[in-house]
Parts: C-alpha cells; structure tokens; sequence
C-alpha cells in the first residue's frame, strides 16, 4: 500500500508539473456569426456563400507578409499595417476594382480585428464598387470554412 500512495504522489506531482510547464493547447474557438446582430458594415462568411455565390472581390486587410503567406487565393491587398500607403495599394489595384465588381468583401485576422472594418470604410469612401462589407471572423473564419489552402 505504501508503494502505491508513492507511485501516486510521484504521478501526480509529475502530472502537476508537465501542466505547469507546458499547459494544454487553447480550445478552438470556432467563429459565429449571427446576422442579425452583426454591425451594418459586416458580413457573416455564410452570407458571402449562400446569397453571394462567393461573388465578390476578396481584399486582405492584414500585413503584407500574412497575405503573401496564406491570404485567401485571388485576393487583393489592401492595408495601413506596418506602414504600407492606402492610396498606393488603391491605385495598384484600381484596374480590378473597375472590373464592374459589385462587392468587395474585407477581411483581416479574427473577430477583433477593426483593421478590415476601416479599410472598408475608406473604400466606401471612395465610392469605387457599391458595397464594400468587412468579414466578421476575418480570417479565421476564411481558415475554418477551408477556404485557406494550408500549403500555399
């Protein structure tokens, strides 16, 4: 019995220890996105689907390096992280823009992200394409609906 209670003690300070130093891996939170309670500039990623057909111009709102990496296939950059010009990104991709493109969806990482929100503002702005929305989830949601190639 009293080999036991060590073998236990020994297995449990050990269990302790391997959480302490390397706890668990965060749970996937999975992206939702209700309709009705989403912002007027949003879009949920089933919409874009469903009622788009997927027709719509992507444009990736991240880093450059994100989306040279893994943005989604025939997307567009256009964004202000890590010092990158708006307007020289815009009048890079004006002739696609022109297109007739009726809608431009803009995404960025995740949920959180107000990146893709004002990079659709300032296209509005712009008034280039008549609806211009900013992908709730971003991303992320691209990347669990396995719209994102994962070797790219």
């Amino acid at each position: 019995m009293k080999q036991f209670a060590i073998i236990v003690g020994l297995s449990a300070t050990a269990a302790v220890a391997t959480y302490l130093i390397k706890p668990p891996p965060a749970a996937v939170v999975r992206i939702v996105c209700d309709p009705a309670i989403l912002a007027s500039d949003e879009i949920c990623l089933q919409t874009v689907i469903d009622d788009w057909h997927n027709d719509c111009l992507w444009v990736d709102a991240r880093r450059r390096s994100d989306w040279e990496k893994d943005g989604l296939p025939g997307s567009i950059l256009l964004t202000t992280a890590d010092g990158e010009s708006f307007e020289r990104l815009l009048e890079q991709a004006f002739p696609v823009l022109a297109e007739k493109q009726k809608r431009v969806v803009v995404y960025c990482n995740d949920v959180g992200c107000g990146t893709s929100r004002e990079i659709a503002k300032r296209l509005r702005d712009y008034q280039l394409v008549p609806e211009v929305r900013a992908l709730h989830g971003g991303w992320k949601a691209l990347s669990q609906a396995g719209m994102i190639p994962q070797s790219k």
